[in-house]
């Protein structure tokens, strides 16, 4: 439940305590249940905003100075002109063009690897990335497998160009990549997407299962970075190398593969595909903490729609498609013989409707529409679908 107080202000409901979201300065503030409920009475009586104004500041002094020192005082009980759109905007689609990969990875959540054979047909490949651009997604990932594995990468990236996403990106291991290949990158515009699993040849080749896989990647990272070609670099943390997260951030620092200011946030293995594997989990898991964001579009969407599924899809390479790559359990259609139109209302209803208002404990938490959340991860550990977030250790009832 989300209550307008003002332009730009909401209160929101939690168990034990109120949040008041300013969305106008991006900032969320604990409220008291009194001070709250104040408020939201105050906010339904048939006066002007001037005079309610005015009555806090003549019978509730303390309320008063709060909105004061919060700085929303002037915006209190005006219309609401924050975005409050029923409009979902299609953000990403993943597009696994093959199953093959070079390297055998222990982590995998694909298994992919040497001995897959399937690769999605280039007919197949362009008729989805035509839908998708249709449907309007503003981004696309080709990702596998190993998306160089796949012999017609790059007619189907030159279809993709001709088309209107924002964005296109490739997900790569890095190892396959020839000189022409790195031109190609820039020229196309596209964006590079890679993993790095320790800071030397014994540590990430060993992950890999690939001798010489630091290596290839080393040079063709830095190739990247001296063409000026935007690139991510995503470090996966498992049994095998949590020890060596300080020092893959050292190596990462050292040769500016990361700006001193940039955070650096590994990623615990999730358990899909050979991630299972319990051997493989790190002794303990990272303290994500609160993962928050105060923003117009993100906080009204959040009252509508999950905030992590919502918008995005993954394509497997025989077609099956999925709310995202971690929820391959989750079978919504296939593609060979679907239009992605009819998916994509199928997915809208049954699963990135699905709120934090309905997840176990997020609903009773005040942060609700300003939190980020993950139901492959609940489900993988086996609370369900509708189960509480794994990586959250916020009590609201405390």
């Amino acid at each position: 439940m989300k209550i307008t107080i003002g332009d730009h202000l909401y209160l929101v409901k939690g168990a034990v305590h109120w949040a008041l979201y300013d969305l106008k300065q991006e900032k969320l503030t604990v409220m008291d249940k009194k001070s709250a409920y104040f408020l939201t009475k105050l906010s339904e009586i048939l006066i002007s905003a001037t005079e309610k104004r005015n009555f806090i500041q003549n019978n509730a002094r303390p309320i008063w100075i709060e909105t004061l020192n919060l700085g929303i005082c002037e915006r209190l009980f005006e219309p609401d002109t924050s975005i409050d759109s029923n409009n979902l905007v299609l953000d990403l689609l993943w597009l696994e063009i093959t199953e093959i990969c070079n390297e055998r990875c222990s982590h995998c959540y694909g298994d992919g690897g040497p001995m897959r054979k399937n690769s999605m047909p280039v007919n197949l490949v362009k008729k989805i990335i035509k839908q998708g651009n249709e449907a309007g997604f503003t981004k696309l990932q080709f990702t596998g497998g190993e998306p160089l594995m796949h012999k017609n990468l790059w007619e189907i990236v030159e279809y993709a160009c001709g088309l209107h996403y924002q964005e296109i990106e490739i997900y790569t291991n890095l190892t396959l990549a020839r000189e022409k290949d790195i031109q190609r990158f820039k020229k196309m515009d596209l964006k590079i997407a890679t993993s790095l699993l320790g800071h030397n040849s014994k540590l990430h080749d060993f992950c890999t299962k690939t001798p010489k896989s630091f290596r290839r990647w080393y040079h063709n990272i830095k190739r990247i970075q001296s063409f000026g070609i935007p690139y991510r670099i995503g470090v996966i943390r498992t049994k095998q190398n949590e020890h060596a997260m300080a020092d893959i951030e050292k190596f990462l620092r050292n040769e500016n593969l990361i700006s001193q200011k940039e955070a650096f946030n590994p990623d615990d293995i999730r358990p899909v595909g050979r991630g299972v594997d319990k051997n493989l989990l790190p002794s303990k898991s990272l303290d994500y903490g609160l993962c928050l964001t105060i923003k117009p579009r993100f906080f009204h969407q959040a009252a509508q729609y999950n905030p992590c599924w919502r918008g995005e899809i993954a394509v497997a390479a025989n077609g099956d498609v999925y709310p995202c790559v971690f929820s391959r359990n989750i079978i919504t259609g296939n593609l060979k013989n679907e239009l992605l139109s009819v998916i994509l209302k199928r997915l809208k209803k049954t699963y990135w409707s699905i709120t934090l208002d309905q997840i176990a404990k997020c609903c009773d938490c005040e942060f609700r529409y300003a939190c980020m959340d993950c139901r492959s991860l609940s489900i993988s550990n086996g609370k369900g679908l509708l189960g509480e977030q794994i990586r959250c250790d916020y009590d609201p009832y405390h």
